[in-house]
């Protein structure tokens, strides 16, 4: 009897925490997603929060788009009004991003209400060609760019780009100079010396960085039997 007392108890103790892991199992399933494509116009974004709207206008830049328009549904503010809010985001994309500090010189905006959704039509102008843009290296933290050098040095590239997701406070412009320096000695094919290696950090702060690293080479490295 008393066995079967404490499986009803258990039976009923599951059934009562079903809906509460069930509804886990769905957020989990579903994650949030902060702006899509307009489903009869891949050429539209649409956003429904502040973060949704800097995300459209980072992937706007990541494409190297002049122009774009973005639909705000169910949007609401946190300065008080969309405009301003539109304001703050190219703002934050222009100054905080790393890669809208490398490349965007500034983006202009106009905001306009419907009965359904704020649009939002920008323009972007760019320190940066869209070819530059298109071959920034993404990597996580800074000793990934030493791994990526091993593989860029060998066609003596002047310029290479990086987005770092995580720099620490023990990574500098000095450090990545280093980097490339040692990545360069870890080569054993023959290359041209490499004379001087300059980095540029943008932003100038934060945990996310891209770091323009710049190389000048020596004369070519001529084979023994051309040398005379």
């Amino acid at each position: 009897m008393k066995k079967r007392i404490l499986a009803l108890t258990l039976l009923c103790t599951f059934l009562l925490s079903g809906c509460s892991m069930l509804e886990r199992s769905y957020v989990a399933s579903t994650p949030h997603v902060p702006f899509s494509d307009e489903d009869n116009d891949p050429s539209i974004l649409r956003a429904e929060t502040y973060q949704g709207l800097v995300s459209a206008l980072l992937h706007l830049v990541g494409q190297g788009k002049e122009t774009g328009v973005i639909r705000l549904y169910q949007f609401v503010s946190i300065t008080g009004s969309a405009a301003s809010d539109v304001d703050r985001a190219c703002l934050e994309v222009t100054q905080e991003d790393p890669l809208g500090a490398w490349a965007v010189d500034y983006i202009k905006y106009d905001v306009s209400q419907t009965s359904s959704y704020y649009e939002v039509n920008v323009k972007v102008a760019y320190t940066r060609t869209p070819e530059e843009i298109a071959q920034v290296i993404s990597v996580t933290g800074s000793s990934a760019v030493a791994r990526e050098l091993r593989e860029l040095l060998p066609a003596l590239p002047s310029q290479a780009v990086f987005r770092i997701s995580y720099f620490s406070q023990e990574d500098s412009a000095e450090t990545l100079s280093q980097a490339v320096r040692e990545a360069y000695a870890d080569l054993e094919e023959p290359l041209p010396s490499l004379t001087d290696v300059t980095v540029t950090l943008h932003p100038d702060s934060g945990e996310q960085r891209v770091a323009e690293i710049h190389m000048t080479w020596g004369e070519p490295v001529l084979p023994e039997a051309e040398i005379f």
